[in-house]
């Protein structure tokens, strides 16, 4: 479907900004009928005049690209799917709180603990959106296990063997 926001944004900027620009540099002149609407006129041309006229460019330059630009997301209100997407930072935060719950294990061997927290974590964001994985922390502990330890089983059993893998060296 095509969205023709951009388009009527860009035209209407594109129109207001000629129009004032042609008024501001005295173009146009429109037609006073009585001797007060001219002298209103003029006054305000002295008043507003070089604001008319830089408010006149920048209009034009911006409505010439939004026809240009047509990026239909710019003029999205109130959309549900912006919180749901993943940032860098919720990554951040996400790798960090499971260094954090992982506290004696992370201790003893940090390394292996972030590459975990880092695998688990990618795999989560990867198999679910942020709103999705946000409902899943509001129920009970046994049901969140039970929903997001298979999506990254692998991280978990990976984990074990690199644990077992350095405890064998070390004895």
């Amino acid at each position: 479907m095509i969205n023709y926001l951009p388009y009527i944004f860009g035209l209407a900027s594109f129109l207001f900004g000629l129009y004032l620009f042609l008024f501001a540099f005295r173009i146009y002149k429109p037609k006073h009928k009585t001797e007060e609407q001219k002298e209103r006129y003029e006054r305000t041309l002295e008043k507003f005049g070089t604001l008319l006229k830089v408010c006149s460019i920048i209009l034009i330059l911006k409505g010439c690209y939004n026809l240009i630009n047509t990026d239909p997301d710019r003029y999205k209100v109130g959309d549900k799917n912006s919180n749901s997407e993943w940032t860098f930072e919720d990554r951040t935060i996400l790798i960090k709180n499971c260094m954090r719950d992982a506290a004696p294990t992370a201790k003893k061997y940090p390394q292996i603990t972030k590459e975990y927290c880092t695998c688990s974590m990618d795999k989560i964001m990867k198999a679910m959106t942020k709103d999705q994985y946000e409902k899943s922390l509001s129920k009970p502990q046994e049901e969140q296990i039970k929903e997001v330890l298979p999506l990254f089983q692998d991280c978990v059993d990976e984990l074990r063997q690199r644990i077992d893998s350095v405890d064998k060296q070390t004895k």
